[in-house]
């Protein structure tokens, strides 16, 4: 067998998010499924209607999800009303601009709008995942020519190459909960900090060795 040595290499790459994934509700009670229904399609049209008038595109705001159930009363015996829920996301690119939609928002339906979740993404990866894999080959290189140094051999030619995959997407560096929110709704006022968010890649690199 042809002597060889294979090392694992890792990269990363780190850059701000340009994007933010903003996800939300509309909740509304009615007695009927038809007066929850209205309360709700009434408060998603105002949602949408201020997202526009705050530049948001078509291909910017995506209904997620829409849905009607019972509310029972206390010993759950009997129906006491309807719930209506309208989700949509919006892609934000300003970020400066989540807490005053947020703010307008709340004005607009009140108690009705729920934050889902709020995700600080990186539109176009492409660059990042570049920049990692060619981090791993080079972390796999430096330590494919410690190992061969120490056997006293030098590194041929690269026999092959594998990527694997690292899973996921940009992950916010320090932890989610810090990158997405420092909230005070109630002030009218909702600070979103970018942070950076990174992209790992992972290598598996042969050599033969000479």
């Amino acid at each position: 067998m042809d002597a060889f040595v294979e090392m694992a290499g890792v990269g990363t790459a780190l850059a701000p998010p340009d994007l933010v994934a903003l996800d939300l509700s509309v909740r509304c009670p009615g007695g009927s499924v038809a007066d929850a229904l209205q309360s709700a399609d009434t408060g998603m049209h105002a949602i949408l209607g201020l997202a526009r008038d705050g530049g948001l595109k078509p291909a910017e705001m995506q209904t997620t999800g829409a849905s009607v159930y019972p509310q029972y009363d206390r010993d759950g015996s009997s129906i006491s009303g309807y719930v209506a829920q309208q989700s949509l996301r919006l892609r934000i690119r300003d970020r400066d601009q989540v807490g005053r939609l947020i703010t307008a928002f709340s004005t607009a339906v009140g108690n009705a709008l729920t934050i889902d979740n709020i995700a600080l993404q990186i539109e176009d990866t492409a660059p990042l995942v570049t920049e990692a894999r060619r981090a791993a080959f080079a972390d796999a290189e430096t330590k494919a020519r410690q190992f061969a140094a120490l056997a006293g051999r030098a590194l041929g030619q690269v026999l092959y190459v594998v990527d694997t995959p690292s899973g996921g997407g940009p992950v916010p560096v320090g932890g989610l909960s810090r990158a997405k929110m420092a909230m005070d709704s109630y002030a009218g006022s909702m600070p979103v900090e970018l942070g950076e968010n990174s992209v790992s890649a992972q290598v598996v690199v042969r050599w033969a060795w000479n």
